[in-house]
Formats: C-alpha cells, sequence, structure tokens
C-alpha cells in the first residue's frame, strides 16, 4: 500500500533552479580548529570542561572507619572466644587437679583405715627381725654403699622362698602381707600415671614406706617373675623411681 499524498508539489520554474544553481556550495574543507576557537567566549576563556564527578572523600573515609571497626570488632570477639576457652581450660584443670587431691587422699583413708598398715608392721617387724641377727648385721656393715642395695634384694629373694616352702601359718601370713603390699603400691603407682592421683600427696605419705618395702622385696619380685608371674612388681618400680625423682617440698 502507498500513502496518500496531501497536496500537491509546487513545481520549480525555470528562473528559481537557476537561482538555486547560482548560489555558491558550502565548503566542506572548512577549518575545524578555526570553527572550535569561534566558540571562545568574547573575553578569550575557553568554556569550562565538565569533569567526571569523583567520589566524594567524605564517604570514602566513613567506608574506611566501618571497615576498622569491623576488623576491630572481629578481633574483639576473637580474643573473647580465646579468653573463654582459655578461662575453661583453667577450670577444667582446677576441677581435675582437686579430684586427683581427692583421690590420693582416698587413698590415704584407706591405708589408715584397713589392714594394711598391719600388714606393712608385720612385714617390717620380720625385716628386722633378719638383720639384726648379729652374724647377718656385721656381714651387712661391712659392705659398701653400692653393694648394700644388691644384697638387701638378695636377703629378701632367700627369705621369701623360704616363706613359700614353709608350712607354718605365720610365715605363709607374711607372705600373703607382702602380696598385698605389692599390689597396694602397684595400685598407687597406676593412679598416678593415669593422671587420677596427685603424685605429690602420696609421695608425701609413702615415700618411705615405699622405699624401705622396696629395699627388700625386690628380691621378692624378681622371684615371682621368674615364676612366671610377668611384670610382678614393675610398677612399684616404678613408683619408687618417681619418687625418688620428684624434688623435695
Amino acid at each position: 500500500m502507498t500513502a496518500k499524498r496531501g497536496k500537491s508539489r509546487k513545481t520549480l520554474s525555470h528562473e528559481m533552479m537557476n537561482e538555486v544553481l547560482a548560489e555558491p556550495a558550502p565548503d566542506l574543507d572548512v577549518d575545524v580548529e578555526g570553527a572550535n576557537d569561534r566558540d571562545i567566549d568574547e573575553e578569550g576563556h575557553a568554556p569550562p570542561t565538565r569533569r567526571p564527578i569523583e567520589p566524594g572523600k567524605d564517604n570514602a573515609e566513613r567506608s574506611t572507619l566501618l571497615t576498622r571497626a569491623e576488623q576491630l570488632m572481629r578481633i574483639a570477639a576473637s580474643l573473647g572466644v580465646a579468653a573463654a576457652a582459655i578461662l575453661g581450660v583453667i577450670e577444667y584443670s582446677n576441677a581435675n587437679e582437686d579430684n586427683r587431691r581427692e583421690r590420693s587422699l582416698e587413698i590415704v583413708r584407706d591405708w589408715q583405715a584397713e589392714t594394711n598398715v598391719q600388714r606393712y608392721t608385720s612385714v617390717q617387724e620380720f625385716v628386722e627381725s633378719k638383720v639384726t641377727e648379729p652374724t647377718l648385721k656385721a656381714q651387712l656393715q661391712v659392705l659398701s654403699p653400692e653393694a648394700l642395695p644388691d644384697a638387701q634384694a638378695n636377703l629378701g629373694r632367700a627369705w621369701t622362698a623360704a616363706l613359700r616352702d614353709s608350712s607354718a601359718p605365720q610365715d605363709r601370713q607374711i607372705e600373703r602381707d607382702i602380696d598385698r603390699l605389692m599390689l597396694f603400691f602397684a595400685q598407687m603407682e597406676i593412679c598416678i600415671a593415669s593422671e587420677l592421683c596427685n603424685a605429690e600427696v602420696l609421695r608425701a605419705y609413702f615415700d618411705l614406706e615405699v622405699s624401705s618395702f622396696w629395699t627388700y622385696f625386690k628380691g621378692y619380685a624378681e622371684l615371682r617373675q621368674s615364676a612366671n608371674y610377668q611384670g610382678y612388681g614393675d610398677p612399684v618400680a616404678r613408683l619408687v623411681e618417681r619418687f625418688a625423682a620428684m624434688p623435695d617440698p
């Protein structure tokens, strides 16, 4: 479809066409720089050039302050968490230490309330009755300090071997007392090694008893180990070494 024409166009006369053709054509080679120079105002100043608007300093500084504040808050939160964790560890450690002390005091009470004291007294009297014999006492006195521990261990082995061969009720009771004391001291070492008992508390109560007992009945432990009782007395040996290595209070 074609659009309908409106008014008819006026036909150009020959005179009009000659006038149009006679007019000079615009110069396409106009100097661009010259044209730009004409845009300069009368005072000789170029029109201001619009520059892109830069972000305001206030907004940048505000963003920086917010970022720093967030970082400080995060650091403070991290420090708070770390402090709470350290406090929790300290409280947990203190609670565990209190439990270890209480467990150690229970062992002391068991020693005093049960028959362990009587057992130890009976065994001690047995040893004293042997070492106070004039002949043996003289032999022990001439030994050097280095040779004395081995001699005492050998005596304990010989005495307990004789007890096992004896049928006398008193001798068999002494052997049972030695076994019970060996077990009691072994359990003490296991409790300390498991961090369930306090070594300082137990050393204050049992250092002398453990060391004097082991002096002679180390040989008995060796005798039981040779009879296929593997590991017999080893915890007591470790307990003696532990107490000896600890500094004096």
